[in-house]
């Protein structure tokens, strides 16, 4: 619906105005940027004003892209210094800066040359506005930039839902953190960079000890409690470039960037194993770095860090058995 100016006084005790949509404005010269104006006074869409960046400089309106990250809707003459000088703006925006969001008005004349179809066609624009159609209905700009904003909302809402999407794919539902599908890649994403920046990178596997008993003594609700606290821990513990993941089961492991098996040992672990300890847990670690210098694959840095957690854990049974209090964590 097309809203023009107004509004009732704000009372004190009302939420704070939405933030107002970004518009961009190119036009030929000062004319036509006060014609733009004009006919988008008092707008709103969806309870939001407008904000109105104009400019008649391709070069400004590229620096006003940067400076303003959520622009929403770019009105473009065709015919800017030369007579198609904002189909090469268009490409830049797309091509060079990327902003495939934004949505673009190309407003055409009859100095252009260049049908609207075909613009259309060849070019990644979002609508056409033609001078003569702006002279004849002072609705035709508005209504325009009302549909580019609703376009403009319903591309942000599928990019949200897009990455909703990708995050519960790579996520554990039950701990919050990663999943093992997403290990390997972000493994070997973390070893290239080690690589180039001659860094270490170390590897923890972690396993809750006597977790069957758990569930079998407590239920799987009270198996499912523990593994929540696990990875509630391991977040809390771990540094923001550490990436945690649940393995399988009752097995996770950490992977710590720019990390020595030194700093694991002595700072990290001892740090962990005690948020574990008041948590009344006890757990099996094993711990492996690799670099500087020379680098193992990803696969053999887990398998030795897994070995090393599967003898500790081999150790917690004994001592269990021979009903010795576990201290492989001290």
């Amino acid at each position: 619906m097309l809203q023009h100016a107004a509004g009732q006084p704000a009372s004190c005790h009302s939420a704070p105005p939405a933030a107002p949509w970004q518009v961009l404005a190119v036009a030929e010269g000062p004319a036509g940027l006060a014609r733009t104006a004009q006919a988008l006074h008092g707008l709103h869409f969806l309870g939001r004003r407008l904000q109105l960046h104009a400019t008649t400089s391709a070069a400004e309106a590229r620096q006003l892209l940067r400076a303003v990250p959520d622009m929403a809707v770019a009105l473009i003459d065709l015919a800017l210094d030369t007579p198609q000088a904002g189909l090469a703006l268009v490409d830049h925006i797309r091509e060079v800066m990327g902003q495939r969001g934004l949505r673009i008005v190309l407003r055409t004349g009859p100095r252009c040359g260049l049908p609207a179809r075909r613009a259309l066609a060849e070019h990644d624009v979002n609508a056409c506005l033609e001078a003569e159609t702006e002279r004849r209905d002072e609705e035709a700009l508005p209504l325009a930039v009302l549909g580019a904003l609703r376009a403009h909302g319903e591309v942000q809402a599928l990019h949200a839902a897009i990455h909703a999407l990708q995050q519960r794919a790579i996520t554990d539902p039950l701990t919050g953190l990663y999943n093992a599908s997403h290990l390997t890649p972000t493994l070997e994403r973390m070893l290239s960079s080690a690589q180039r920046r001659d860094e270490p990178v170390s590897v923890v596997f972690l396993d809750v000890d006597d977790f069957k008993l758990i569930n079998d003594e407590h239920g799987h609700l009270r198996g499912d409690e523990v593994l929540r606290q696990v990875g509630l821990a391991l977040l809390n513990n771990s540094r923001l470039e550490d990436c945690c993941f649940r393995y399988g089961g009752d097995e996770f492991v950490v992977v710590l960037p720019n990390c020595s098996l030194a700093q694991v040992q002595q700072r990290y672990l001892p740090r962990l194993l005690q948020a574990f300890d008041q948590l009344g847990l006890s757990v099996s670690h094993g711990a492996c770095e690799t670099g500087p210098g020379s680098y193992l694959a990803g696969q053999l840095l887990l398998r030795q860090a897994d070995e090393r957690m599967y003898e500790r854990k081999r150790q917690h049974r004994r001592r269990h058995a021979d009903g010795v209090p576990d201290r492989s964590g001290a």
